[in-house]
């Protein structure tokens, strides 16, 4: 199948939505630096790990838009469009993935700073008021998870036009199916792991007996990751016109499946770490163990058995 000048598989052009897909992934990094400056002058311990992930964001969305942008300059001349066009798609697909990562990455900070935020302001205010800065804090890691769904699904369609390209067919039903199922299975572990944090940090603050200290490890691992990802998706980006040509054209199924790899499966392992990172406590043993230090209420001789 030899391409048309727009390199268009299943009605989509990879060349004509780059340019805004380039403008977008530029708009959100300005967006994180300028959340990363305000975030500068903050004290508390929760914005150094917030930190920490927006600078790996905006690491990921700068370099996405710098690929987008060279998809825009690809030109596609008579005769030799299939390998250009192969590239391009490349380039577009493993893009979509630092996107989707990148933006991912941008709410789990959002979600963070509404919990600190929540956390901080109920210590100081009226423990009547524990509700609202509970449902605060549950929008923060909601709209978190429905970061992750949205990206998911839209990766799992990014990888399936993908391989249609590549392939110049439709995929077959298993590889579709396998997707299919796979990104279900992703949103339904991001689903599980957003709904226990966010129940476990609401009890905390119901408790206002109390205070709530919010748990710091996990967000590491989304930072790490998101940098991760950043790193392998451009290089491979910027690599590919070195590659042997019959890679692309022919396809080799090792390369298409490393590609779709850094597409579908790192990105998704990025979302489901920034799920695992929504602000919550250690599950409530941090306010058993404040319960069993404060030594408020108890006997000399119990807080001396403490």
């Amino acid at each position: 199948m030899n391409p048309d000048e727009f390199c268009t598989s299943d009605q989509w052009s990879v060349l004509t939505s780059a340019a805004s897909h380039s403008q977008f992934a530029g708009v959100l990094g300005g967006f994180l630096i300028t959340a990363i400056a305000l975030l500068m002058d903050k004290k508390s311990r929760e914005s150094i790990h917030t930190l920490a992930l927006f600078s790996a964001a905006v690491l990921i969305l700068m370099l996405d838009s710098f690929l987008f942008s060279l998809i825009t300059g690809t030109q596609t001349p008579e005769g030799d469009r299939r390998g250009i066009c192969a590239i391009a798609w490349t380039q577009g697909a493993v893009s979509t993935g630092m996107l989707a990562a990148g933006a991912t990455a941008l709410f789990g900070g959002l979600g963070w700073m509404l919990a600190s935020h929540a956390v901080n302001r109920l210590a100081e205010q009226d423990p009547d008021d524990a509700g609202a800065y509970g449902f605060l804090a549950d929008l923060g890691g909601w709209l978190t998870f429905a970061a992750t769904m949205a990206t998911t699904l839209i990766l799992s369609e990014t990888t399936i036009d993908y391989l249609h390209f590549m392939f110049g067919r439709r995929p077959d039903l298993w590889a579709t199916g396998l997707i299919v199922v796979s990104a279900a299975v992703v949103i339904g572990v991001n689903f599980a792991l957003v709904y226990v944090r966010t129940k476990t940090l609401r009890r905390s603050l119901a408790d206002t007996s109390e205070p709530t200290r919010l748990a710091l490890r996990s967000i590491k691992v989304a930072t790490v990751t998101t940098m991760g990802l950043a790193i392998a998706a451009s290089w491979l980006a910027v690599s590919l016109a070195r590659f042997p040509q019959g890679w692309l054209t022919e396809p080799n199924i090792v390369f298409v499946v490393f590609v779709a790899i850094l597409t579908f499966v790192l990105p998704t392992i990025v979302a489901t770490a920034i799920c695992y990172s929504v602000a919550s406590t250690e599950g409530g043993l941090s306010i058993r163990g404040l319960r069993g230090t404060s030594g408020q209420g108890r006997s000399p001789a119990s807080r001396a058995r403490r």
